[in-house]
């Protein structure tokens, strides 16, 4: 009896053992997702990397993996996941993962061989299948001598399974809309592609870029078509490095004329605003103020501070000097004395124009 209580105190500790380590993994994932939000990209990596040294989970191998392959550290990467592959030797997102690192290496072979392996245990993979196709024909165009290894898996991922996984991403700005498909078709297809999204991998940044485009471009009269404007802009903002400001304009510049009525427009316009400033396009970024001072031509006096500086900026910037001065003037007029960080910016810039 003392033997049984023994044994099973033992379970119960390791259990516990266990399903702190996972909380603690959890902790560590969150912690690590808002520092990337706030694009400190480098202490979310140290956190990771210090997370990792002593073993870690499945999932906190596989979101680690993520953030160096946006990072494009690609040889840490494949690394990292060799290691990982030693202690889950099963696990399909981890050879996926450390596929995807490979094939960003340029080591085509052992890309392929993980991609193969994956579908050896999950056929319908549809990444596997997917990198196992685009491996097939970059070994055609370049000559590649990697033999036929996975070709007959990737031929057969290649036919229509109805689901037209990756025809959409071959443009990355227009969009070729279509209503083809009835309301309830779109909202089932929409349905459909959402789910298919939900059962990627953080870092498979590709293919959420290619089902976002899908749905925006096969279920336009569908609220997932906006919110899909909105992620993509997010994915070609933060997912990618460096971001992708021509398309994260383009996805924006079509929500706006698609969805006028959107309630996410206000959201829209500002992000347009920031990337735009990006790029330095100071004529759209004085279009945008033109229109938005058009529509609330007297929000209170730090809104208006603000916006008039930045717009005061923009037309500098533009080399509109006279209508520069007006605005920065209004900016101080507002600030009637009170010293405002706005007002004395805009004191120093009128007197460097």
């Amino acid at each position: 009896m003392k033997k049984n209580n023994l044994i099973l105190a033992v379970a119960i500790g390791s259990l516990l053992s266990v399903s702190a380590g996972f909380a603690d993994d959890d902790a560590i994932i969150k912690k690590a997702r808002e520092l990337q939000l706030s694009k400190k990209f480098d202490e979310a990596a140290k956190l990771y990397e210090t997370s990792v040294k002593t073993g870690a989970s499945e999932r906190l191998y596989v979101d680690y993996a993520a953030l160096l392959i946006t990072q494009k550290k690609y040889k840490e990467c494949d690394e990292l996941l060799t290691k990982a592959l030693a202690s889950f030797p099963d696990s399909l997102r981890i050879k996926n993962a450390l596929g995807q690192a490979k094939y960003k290496n340029g080591d085509l072979s052992g890309a392929s061989s993980l991609f193969s392996q994956v579908l050896g245990k999950d056929p319908e993979n549809k990444y596997a299948k997917t990198m196992l196709d685009t491996i097939r024909k970059d070994k055609v165009a370049s000559n590649s001598p990697i033999g036929d290894v996975g070709d007959d898996i990737a031929d057969s991922s290649s036919k229509d399974d109805g689901n037209d996984y990756g025809s959409a991403s071959s443009a990355s700005g227009e969009f070729n809309v279509s209503n083809k498909l009835s309301l309830d078709e779109q909202k089932e297809l929409a349905k459909k592609l959402y789910g298919e999204m939900m059962a990627l991998d953080k870092w498979e940044t590709d293919a959420f870029i290619d089902l976002h485009r899908q749905v925006i471009e096969k279920c336009p009269l569908t609220d997932q078509a906006q919110e899909s404007c909105w992620r993509l802009s997010n994915l070609y903002l933060l997912g990618v490095d460096p971001a992708d400001y021509k398309s994260c304009i383009a996805v924006l510049e079509h929500l706006l004329k698609q969805y006028p009525d959107s309630p996410l427009m206000p959201e829209a316009k500002n992000r347009l605003l920031i990337v735009y400033e990006k790029i330095d396009d100071y004529e759209n970024v004085c279009k945008l103020y033109e229109e938005l001072f058009e529509k609330d031509p007297e929000p209170e006096s730090k809104t208006y501070m603000i916006r008039a500086l930045e717009y005061g900026n923009a037309l500098a910037a533009c080399g509109r000097t006279t209508e520069a001065q007006t605005w920065y003037n209004k900016v101080i007029e507002i600030d009637n004395g009170g010293n405002a960080l706005e007002a004395r910016a805009a004191r120093k810039k009128l007197s460097e124009l």
